[in-house]
């Protein structure tokens, strides 16, 4: 019996399936309390897809626990998919959405203020400039397609306080050597510098946060009440031939409702310049590989959750199996936007499966970290689900981070990582998964800005560099 609560627990998650908030929790390491997930909201009371406030990362606990910050992550992503107005958050003036040059790489911050799909400009590409990061699969120009048909779309963004962050150093207004702000001394000279600018940064205390998103065609997904939505502009494809899509000519694009599938939530906190990466999936994107949770006993092994694909699924056939799945079926080119089948393969979806459930590796030694994610999901999606808010279709995988902020200075520099290291996106790291990278095998660099792959000195300031004295 009591290993059968704990597989209930367990499979809420792993199986997507009608979410149970009475499930037992496998271990009580990481729980939100009804009171502290009211304060998450702006009216103190929690509401039906009601308006969550950031959470403070200038008042991030120094005397953290690994809790701590996957709290802060669900609370983030809870704000930045806040509806408001006939959209959500990130489609307000808070955020930008940041457009690519994919020949030069040079990156544009383009105001939501008006919202649209004027604004929306979503894409596919694959191939980038290790500098920076358009939107696509991470790792190359491997693209995904649903089983319903939708190719997955992808987009950056980044809060006002990052665009102006970017645009202070861009201009010489902060050194080119100032880290992402994780502290008040930081934070002011990029507040007044907004300001100075007719800028107010309301959101000042979120600090510099930038989010990467994945989206299907909203037709293509069932119910759409379960899934978060917004209007873009896409690339409109003709189907050449079983193995070859290019971009029309006459019509580049098509405006579309998109359905929300994956979204990395990254940025610093008090002490961690390093930026905390965080990434979270739709319930019904992919079943979990095999994985293991702490049982509160001390006298008891980790239980084992086998593997198991029953279900209705965007990415993977009910009961499909492990092997032949994960393997890219086609690319896409990073300047013309063409989509390739790989070689011996057609244009067509591929089974996909969390290689590293929890963003670990699928062995005992990881239960206790899963375990954690696991009790915290519970809590978090129970009391979104009793609102019948469409966030409880929604699950933090993982987030990582380092010990003390310390920057990572290769992709081999993992001894002082911590959370989940091996952390990636069904839907937006498919097939690289299994290369057991994890957020900081790519992430890395001399300095606090070097880890992110948005932040350039070369890309578009908000405003012209101040004139210089004669």
């Amino acid at each position: 019996m009591f290993k059968k609560q704990i597989m209930t627990a367990a499979f809420a998650l792993s199986l997507g399936s009608a979410f149970n908030a009475q499930a037992y929790d496998p271990v009580a390491t990481c729980n939100l309390s009804q009171s502290d997930f009211n304060k998450w909201f702006a009216s103190g009371q929690p509401a039906k897809n009601g308006i969550v406030t950031f959470a403070n990362s200038v008042g991030f606990p120094t005397n953290n626990t690994v809790c701590d910050f996957y709290k802060w992550s669900h609370q983030m992503f809870l704000w930045t998919t806040s509806p408001l107005g006939s959209g959500i958050l990130l489609d307000s003036a808070v955020f930008y959405d940041v457009n690519v040059n994919p020949t030069t790489g040079i990156a544009t911050y383009i105001s939501n203020a008006s919202g649209g799909t004027q604004n929306n400009r979503f894409a596919l590409r694959g191939a980038k400039p290790q500098s920076i990061q358009p939107g696509g699969q991470a790792g190359g120009g491997d693209t995904l397609l649903s089983l319903n048909g939708s190719l997955v779309y992808f987009a950056m963004h980044a809060n006002d306080v990052y665009a102006w962050f970017n645009t202070a150093v861009t201009n010489g207004v902060l050194p080119a050597t100032t880290p992402f702000p994780s502290s008040q001394a930081e934070l002011t000279p990029i507040v007044n510098y907004a300001q100075a600018n007719g800028a107010a940064l309301g959101d000042a205390n979120a600090l510099t946060m930038e989010l990467k998103t994945a989206w299907v065609d909203a037709t293509t997904v069932s119910p759409l009440s379960d899934y978060v939505t917004i209007q873009a502009s896409v690339p409109n494809y003709t189907k050449v031939s079983a193995t070859s899509w290019t971009i029309n000519t006459s019509q580049s694009t098509v405006n579309k409702t998109l359905a929300l599938v994956g979204m990395h939530v990254v940025g610093p906190v008090q002490g961690h310049p390093e930026l905390v990466w965080a990434t979270f999936e739709h319930a019904r994107n992919a079943p979990d590989n095999t994985f293991y949770v702490s049982i509160p006993n001390p006298f008891i092994p980790p239980f084992q959750v086998p593997y198991n694909s029953s279900g209705t699924w965007n990415f993977m056939t009910n009961g499909g199996s492990q092997t032949g799945a994960l393997v890219s079926q086609m690319t896409v080119n990073g300047t013309t936007g063409a989509i390739t089948a790989t070689t011996g393969n057609t244009i067509q979806p591929n089974n996909v499966y969390r290689a590293m459930p929890w963003g670990n590796l699928p062995t005992p030694a990881a239960a206790n970290n899963n375990s954690q994610l696991i009790s915290l999901n519970n809590d978090v999606r129970g009391m979104l689900s009793k609102l019948s808010d469409v966030r409880s279709h929604y699950f933090q995988v993982g987030a990582v981070w380092t010990q003390n902020g310390s920057i990572p200075s290769s992709a081999s520099d993992t001894a002082k990582q911590i959370g989940s290291k091996l952390l990636a996106n069904s839907t937006m790291e498919t097939y690289h998964q299994t290369n057991k990278n994890g957020c900081f095998g790519c992430h890395f660099g001399s300095s606090s800005t070097a880890v992110s792959h948005l932040f350039s000195t070369t890309n578009v300031p908000l405003v012209p560099p101040p004139k210089k004295s004669k």
